[in-house]
């Protein structure tokens, strides 16, 4: 392109400094140059952000397709982690449903009562976002609708669930540290306390409430993502 603006450059000089051709004809050869450089460079520009914006559109629908596998993981990570959730509140019902008598028969038995453990940690697929937003690429989605829930989802949903999690360990280490106060009792008493058992009835609210979590908000707002990315690969 520059050698193509030198060359009609070169040939306005020309044509100016041609005593040969008369002031009109120097002018509308002079006027033909000038719209054919302007023509070149804007046709250049044209064709550059053309390229341009087709390269942007193709690493978004490279994004879009990972961010669907990630979406796509999240739901079955979620799934997971319910599964762990609704066990270990049903072995820790079962403590709180054992009485006095019970607890005294299965340790004179010489058998235990299971505690279940069950500690959540990251389950959410969120490399492939933080690369893109990270690159300062997320401007490239187009469709604002879209690129405002990919946001909400990694920005709202994804650390609520986090942080739920979060909060459940913390609580379940309050137990362990409990039974580690405990310890030089019988833990047919430790579980009998009424405090402990408090503690454990917290821990299968928390955990309801984190299944509400998974299932009201992170996991359907997951569904809607996904299908508004396939909208978006299919246009």
């Amino acid at each position: 392109m520059q050698e193509e603006v030198k060359k009609h450059t070169k040939k306005i000089y020309k044509t100016m400094t041609n005593k040969e051709h008369t002031l009109g004809e120097k002018s509308k050869e002079i006027i033909i140059e000038i719209f054919i450089i302007v023509f070149a460079v804007t046709l250049s520009i044209w064709l550059h952000s053309w390229s341009e914006h087709r390269h942007q559109q193709e690493e978004v629908a490279v994004f879009l397709g990972n961010l669907k596998n990630d979406l796509q993981n999240d739901i079955k990570n979620i799934d997971i982690e319910k599964k762990g959730y609704q066990k270990s509140n049903k072995g820790y019902e079962k403590i709180l449903a054992l009485t006095t008598l019970q607890l005294d028969s299965i340790y004179k038995s010489k058998n235990v009562v299971d505690f279940p453990i069950y500690s959540h940690g990251q389950i959410m697929n969120i490399g492939n976002y933080e690369g893109f937003k990270s690159s300062g690429k997320i401007g490239y989605i187009e469709d604002e609708k879209l690129k405002q829930k990919i946001l909400n989802y990694y920005q709202i949903y994804v650390p609520a669930v986090n942080e739920v999690n979060k909060i459940y360990n913390d609580f379940l280490f309050k137990c362990f540290d409990k039974m580690i106060e405990n310890a030089d009792k019988p833990e047919e008493k430790m579980y009998a306390d009424p405090k402990f058992k408090k503690t454990i009835q917290f821990l299968i609210k928390i955990g309801n409430n984190n299944l509400r979590v998974y299932d009201k908000n992170t996991k359907p707002e997951a569904y809607e993502l996904i299908k508004e990315i396939d909208k978006e690969l299919q246009k």
